[in-house]
């Protein structure tokens, strides 16, 4: 067990203590994080405050992806890296981030994906990358969905200072997306289980928007490190 395991009860009580001081913090549904075993645990993206957000709410200690261009910052790198954070590099494949992600999966462990791929510009639900549905099929892992509102007044894209204003977290039933079936197109399977998710974000409260109505994932290109259908 990690240090930050150790400590994890201890930074989850301060993190929302400070989130509540800061106008108020709400956690519904907490319950819906699986205790032990692998899980993805998928949120939408509206502030650069959202992951302190999820480590004040789960009451387990999650592991995080996290740009690759924070890890790069002296003191942030080191503090997220401590958190559980591992990187990712935005906007194209990167197999050593999904290895790590299965890596950890196959441990038993739970790990935080903004399927968005980086922070909303208005608040919206924007279009779901295939990556977070593709490693549920691949690994046989649920998918608990995450709302995370509020976070987006109190620290709002390009802002320097907190601002006091209410938030809430909220994550729903698990979703099971079955395993990857050998005669049925990958595209087809990834679509079918982006979809459910995105639906169970809007079911909590997440907003939609008009541009990303279409087919879910679409144009993006499927992991091929994750949809191989062998081992």
């Amino acid at each position: 067990m990690s240090l930050y395991a150790c400590l994890h009860p201890l930074i989850r009580g301060a993190a929302y203590a400070f989130y509540r001081g800061l106008g108020g913090y709400q956690v519904r549904g907490a319950e819906n994080i699986p205790r032990q075993g692998a899980a993805l645990v998928a949120c939408n993206h509206i502030s650069l405050a959202d992951p302190v957000a999820m480590l004040g709410a789960s009451p387990r200690a999650l592991y995080y992806m996290a740009a690759q261009e924070l890890h790069e910052l002296p003191v942030l790198g080191a503090t997220i890296r401590f958190l559980q954070a591992f990187p990712v590099r935005r906007g194209q494949q990167d197999p050593e981030a999904l290895a790590r992600c299965r890596a950890l999966l196959r441990q038993g462990q739970a790990v935080v994906i903004f399927p968005e791929g980086r922070c909303s510009a208005d608040g919206r639900l924007g279009p779901l990358f295939p990556g977070v549905a593709a490693l549920a099929l691949r690994e046989g892992c649920p998918v608990v969905p995450a709302v995370v509102q509020g976070t987006d007044r109190m620290l709002p894209l390009g802002a320097r200072r907190l601002r006091p204003h209410p938030k809430t977290m909220s994550f729903g039933p698990p979703l099971d997306p079955g395993r990857l079936q050998a005669r049925v197109p990958v595209r087809q399977q990834v679509d079918r289980v982006l979809a459910r998710l995105r639906q169970a974000f809007l079911d909590l409260g997440a907003i939609s928007s008009d541009s990303a109505g279409g087919s879910p994932g679409q144009g993006a290109a499927l992991p091929d490190q994750v949809v191989d259908r062998g081992e």
